[in-house]
């Protein structure tokens, strides 16, 4: 568009909608929506209904403008392409006014003269584009046309979306090639998918990077990075500020918060780990809990390369486990252990082979019921 145009929006409010400026759809506000539509600077003013649209704008006129582009914050799915057009109109055919379904384009030095606007001709383009947010039913309905654009833009690059009735994503995520997404998956925010992502069906992603080729199976990933080849769930967690190495597997019911997980690391099932700097090829056990905080402040475990730490363990920061320090199953960890130790601690086993029994198990009747697999009240033992 080489003529120099000067825009300006309208901002808009409905009783039960309120300032249609604001309204967040798809990662941006309704009011920056119609900011993409328009090249060059632009101005944005308050609607009064007690007041002519020239009245009004009249303030805000650039006189170094061609045309002017009058457009409203509660015509979200306006496009450049629809924009570009009018104006192109107004070029071609002279005139000094188009009537857009919703919006104008005028000649500056027109607007600036006249205190009323007696067009009746309105010209049409893409109707889509006007479709106008004056309750939550008509935003609904641009949410949804909205997020089949923005579906639409990443398929015809070649992602493959499943389902596309289930599958949510943002304005400002990127999507890389051969990229896989299973249905009800949701993906927000500055969010990075990398080539060869397969996002199997549940996630929620939010601000994260996914790397090449890493697989996602039902989890939360907020703010976090995941590494190349890594996976990670089903019904994991990764929390905030979560950096996963490459080929790193997070299994189910994992949960990582501010932590820095070296390349190659296992955590399969069932463990909390939060403030922790860990090295590459390491284990974490079905169980483990990184206890991090003591009640007022956070504090921070680091695990060098090669360690292993077992099932059900409890490693009570700030320690540190050095280079292939290995912790048996079910320790309580309380100071740092030494590269290529192992660290145990926890009660020793007793048997008590002359034990006389409780209540329970005291009397031979109570045996035999045991033995049938009868229930048995208390006065019968």
């Amino acid at each position: 568009m080489g003529t120099k145009t000067f825009s300006i929006i309208i901002k808009t409010a409905y009783e039960n909608l309120g300032n249609t400026a604001g309204v967040e759809l798809f990662g941006k506000t309704m009011l920056q929506w119609v900011c993409s539509a328009v090249r060059g600077e632009f101005v944005t003013v308050d609607y009064s209904d007690k007041v002519e649209i020239p009245v009004l704008i009249r303030p805000y006129l650039n006189p170094e403008a061609e045309y002017t582009v009058v457009l409203y914050s509660d015509t979200p799915l306006i496009t450049e392409k629809t924009v570009n057009q009018a104006v192109a109109e107004a070029e071609k055919s002279g005139a000094n006014v188009i009537k857009l379904t919703r919006g104008f384009v005028f000649k500056t030095d027109f607007i600036a003269q006249v205190d009323k606007i007696y067009t009746e001709e309105t010209h049409y383009y893409d109707e889509e584009d006007f479709v106008t947010a004056f309750s939550y039913r008509q935003v609904a309905l641009i949410c949804e046309i909205l997020r089949n654009r923005i579906l639409n833009f990443h398929m015809e690059r070649g992602v493959y979306i499943e389902d596309v009735a289930t599958t949510f994503i943002g304005s400002e995520v990127v999507i890389g090639k051969n990229v896989r997404i299973a249905p009800n998956n949701i993906i927000k925010g500055n969010s990075v998918i990398a080539d060869g992502v397969r996002l199997e069906t549940g996630n929620n992603i939010i601000d994260s990077y996914i790397g090449k080729k890493a697989t996602c199976v039902s989890s939360r990933i907020n703010h976090s990075s995941v590494g190349e080849g890594s996976s990670v769930g089903p019904y994991a967690n990764l929390r905030e500020d979560v950096i996963l190495g490459a080929d790193c597997h997070v299994g189910d019911f994992v949960e990582i918060k501010k932590s820095k997980i070296g390349e190659r690391c296992k955590m399969g099932h069932l463990a909390y780990i939060g403030n922790v700097v860990m090295g590459r090829d390491c284990n974490v056990g079905a169980g483990t809990v990184f206890a991090n905080y003591d009640g007022k402040d956070k504090h921070t475990t680091v695990v060098g390369n090669r360690a292993f730490i077992g099932s059900q363990s409890t490693i009570v920061a700030p320690v540190t486990l050095g280079d292939g320090a290995f912790v048996a199953a079910g320790s309580v960890i309380t100071s740092s252990v030494p590269e290529k130790a192992l660290a145990i601690a926890r009660a020793r086993q007793v048997e008590k082979p002359e034990w006389k029994g409780n209540k329970y198990t005291a009397s031979p009747e109570a045996d035999a019921q045991i033995l049938k697999g009868t229930n048995f009240s208390e006065e019968n033992l």
